[in-house]
């Protein structure tokens, strides 16, 4: 769907960088996986929109909807000039003659800039861009993320071909915080490039705050087009709900679980009985969704559950143990009626 909540038709469905999938006009879609895995990342790509690669874990039964989010800014300008334009309380500065063409050839003629900064505080929004969240870690383990701005940004050639920046050159950014977030935003942030086929996050910078601009300030010296992502790491602790059938509060197995927080997203598959532990920022209140099949038909939560998490740091490691991953309540499910079949957290 769109950001009006409408079908989208034609969207191209890739995994591991080939197309294996299109949506139909009605917006609908599948993909067979060869093998149930735990973390997939498929993206879909229409023109005209941010291309929005999500993380699932295969092993979870159900629908998903995906949103996808009309390319915010498109700019033509020529590169042999200076370019320092607002793009709505954002700003993009690229000094002339920074961009080269292959092999470091002079461009000729006209190139494109687009760019768009979803509002990460908008669980509508942030559905739409990339990722889930989290990074990989020099010792294999995934970090978690509080996000200050997800961003798609990248100038590209009219002609199709691809564009570098010349050796010394940087173009500047300028991104605007989230009004919701201005008050704490720390003073530096991480910067980070998204990887399609991991669905990872990769540390590449660092952007400081200006509380004169209420922007993160920082610079690019490499071209790289598509997601990128402001961040810090965030204060994880691990928490256990259960998704139950709202009519006899059994445990329902196999849910996919999303929970909610004002700066990210966490997600979980149930096992048997229903629970399911989820990584959440510490002492801080969120929401939680649940969406799968039971007896032929779809099930999700009506409204999302809010909970508090505890004010203690832990991890998926410690999913188990009732001290460092408390129980914190249930989550009821329903029949899902009507045309959109997954129960959505925004």
């Amino acid at each position: 769907m769109d950001n009006n909540r409408r079908p989208v038709g034609k969207v191209k469905i890739s995994l591991r960088g080939k197309v294996v999938a299109e949506s139909g006009n009605d917006g609908s879609f599948s993909v067979n996986l060869p093998r149930a895995e735990s973390r997939v990342a498929i993206t879909f790509a229409a023109e005209g929109y941010v291309s929005n690669t999500r993380v699932y874990d295969s092993r979870a039964d159900g629908m998903n909807t995906v949103v996808v989010w009309p390319i915010a800014y498109r700019v033509k300008f020529d590169p042999s000039r200076e370019l320092d334009i607002e793009l709505g309380s954002s700003r993009i500065h690229i000094p002339a003659d920074a961009l080269t063409g292959p092999g470091g050839k002079k461009i000729s003629g006209f190139v494109g800039l687009q760019f768009t900064l979803f509002d990460i505080t908008s669980p509508f929004q942030r559905a739409a861009a990339s990722g889930d969240f989290s990074r990989q870690l020099p010792d294999g383990k995934i970090q978690r993320l509080n996000s200050y701005g997800i961003f798609d940004f990248g100038v590209r050639d009219l002609k199709e071909g691809p564009l570098s920046l010349r050796n010394g050159a940087k173009i500047n950014l300028f991104i605007a915080v989230p009004s919701r977030l201005v008050e704490h935003a720390p003073r530096q942030v991480g910067f980070f490039n998204f990887d399609t086929l991991s669905g990872m996050w990769i540390p590449v910078g660092t952007f400081d705050f200006v509380p004169s601009t209420l922007t993160y300030n920082g610079h690019v010296t490499v071209l790289v087009v598509g997601a990128h992502n402001l961040d810090n790491d965030q204060d994880t602790t691990c928490v256990t709900v259960q998704v139950i059938n709202f009519y006899d509060g059994s445990g329902v197995p196999f849910f996919f679980v999303s929970a909610q927080g004002l700066q990210y997203s966490s997600t979980g598959i149930t096992d048997a009985n229903g629970f399911v532990c989820l990584l959440v920022e510490k002492n801080a209140t969120f929401t939680v969704t649940a969406q799968g099949s039971m007896g032929g038909n779809s099930w999700g939560t009506p409204h999302p559950s809010t909970f508090t998490s505890p004010n203690l740091v832990s991890g998926a490691g410690d999913c188990g143990d009732p001290i460092k991953c408390p129980f914190l309540g249930t989550v009821p499910v329903d029949f899902i009626t009507g045309h959109l079949l997954t129960p959505l957290p925004f």
